[in-house]
């Protein structure tokens, strides 16, 4: 619980504030602040400023989900989605299309700009999704954690700190929303709940608009809107995508690359040579790479082909070396290709093709594309399924207002 009382103020605390643990007292100090350096300086100066410390069981544990018995497991996930077109246009921020929305217990995430607000509200239940499935866990407690704590506005941080303190322990909910900025005394106020809830034992979502480093020390990942896409991606971004890269133009680094995008275009397409065949088909080379890495490093290709006369973009080859895999790299990728299409009207960009292995079609799935095959999956002969994604332009020459079915 949150055991954060003088010894003096403990007896006319006990019958206002059952919600403070009566066991702990001032010989237990915050997580012995010899452990880690500095953490002193590092108190909330909302608590110090009452003369409180801060135990290292500062947050009550949230009460237990039914049926959840890892902290990695998804409690609110939405693989796929989409809002109304006119709903998004007139007061979504002008998302069309939700991917990769995820929460564990472990979760800790910033939402950012007009998507962040959208994912809130389906995080809140109170937005529904034209098509597509929010799934939550049926007892999941989510905390929002604002300017409206209190029925008035507070004149000191320490009120609104405590009042927050209050509700987290008192309800132990799995989610905790956290607001930044608002009248001064919540802005201070926040952002020192924004340092205490690190130790928080459930999700902790981080509603900014502004990343600060300390949002950025505190949030690995964000959801925010691109393009008429909102989605789930890295808060620091260290992959950059190179476009159509010509071999002939290509300087000492990106010729090394390109020695890699051959080697992994054999392993991957069975003996293929994807430079070679990228020029003779007409298609476009586009690199991954890690920018964060000295020298920078190659993580995959793709090959891709935008044909004026269909308004189709069709993806070739796609591929991530295997030491990249499962780090995300080919769903950004992915991001980086959808917000590509969406960009383009849709007179040259109308719909997105590919033919994925059989084992990779869920992944796709995940975009919103979908199996145009009749095919058996189960066949054993069968390898590979074609499938589409309408595009939806937000070029602002052509607004897209068709359906999304």
């Amino acid at each position: 619980m949150f055991a954060v009382y003088t010894k003096s103020q403990e007896e006319s605390h006990s019958a206002s504030c059952s919600w403070l643990k009566p066991s702990l007292g001032l010989n237990q100090l915050a997580l012995e602040t010899s452990v880690e350096s500095g953490w002193r300086s590092r108190l909330p100066t909302a608590i110090e400023s009452l003369g409180m410390t801060i135990t290292s069981e500062m947050w009550q544990k949230p009460r237990e989900l039914p049926g959840v018995k890892s902290r990695k497991r998804p409690i609110f996930e939405i693989s796929f989605g989409s809002l109304d077109v006119a709903d998004a246009d007139a007061g979504a921020g002008g998302v069309h299309r939700i991917s990769g929305l995820k929460l564990t217990l472990e979760s800790r995430v910033a939402t950012l700009g007009p998507g962040g607000q959208i994912a809130l509200q389906l995080l809140l239940g109170q937005l529904v999704l034209k098509s597509g499935k929010v799934h939550r866990h049926e007892a999941l407690d989510v905390c929002r954690l604002g300017t409206d704590l209190l029925a008035e506005a507070a004149k000191e941080p320490s009120e609104y700190f405590l009042a927050a303190a209050k509700e987290l322990n008192e309800r132990r909910p799995q989610v905790v929303v956290l607001e930044l900025g608002g009248c001064p005394s919540w802005e201070e106020a926040s952002a020192q709940l924004l340092e205490a809830l690190r130790g928080f034992h459930g999700a902790v979502v981080i509603a900014t608009e502004e990343e600060t480093d300390l949002v950025k020390s505190m949030c690995p990942v964000c959801w925010r809107n691109s393009a008429g896409w909102l989605w789930q991606e890295p808060l620091k971004q260290d992959l950059i995508v190179l476009d159509d890269i010509k071999p002939e133009d290509a300087d000492e680094e990106v010729t090394a690359m390109l020695q890699e995008v051959r080697a992994l275009s054999k392993e991957a397409f069975f003996g293929e040579d994807s430079i070679q065949k990228a020029a003779d088909r007409g298609w476009t080379l586009s690199l991954l790479v890690d920018v964060e890495s000295e020298p920078k490093r190659f993580c995959g290709f793709i090959c891709y082909d935008l044909s004026a006369k269909s308004a189709e973009f069709h993806v070739a080859r796609i591929a991530v070396v295997a030491r990249s895999r499962g780090k995300g790299y080919g769903k950004h990728f992915m991001q980086w290709m959808l917000r590509k299409c969406a960009l383009l009207p849709r007179t040259q960009c109308a719909w997105i093709s590919l033919s994925a292995l059989d084992e990779a079609v869920s992944f796709y799935e995940h975009f919103g594309f979908t199996d145009m095959t009749c095919d058996d999956i189960d066949d054993d002969e069968h390898i590979q399924t074609w499938m589409e994604l309408k595009n939806i332009s937000v070029a602002p020459d052509e607004p897209d207002t068709s359906d999304d079915g």
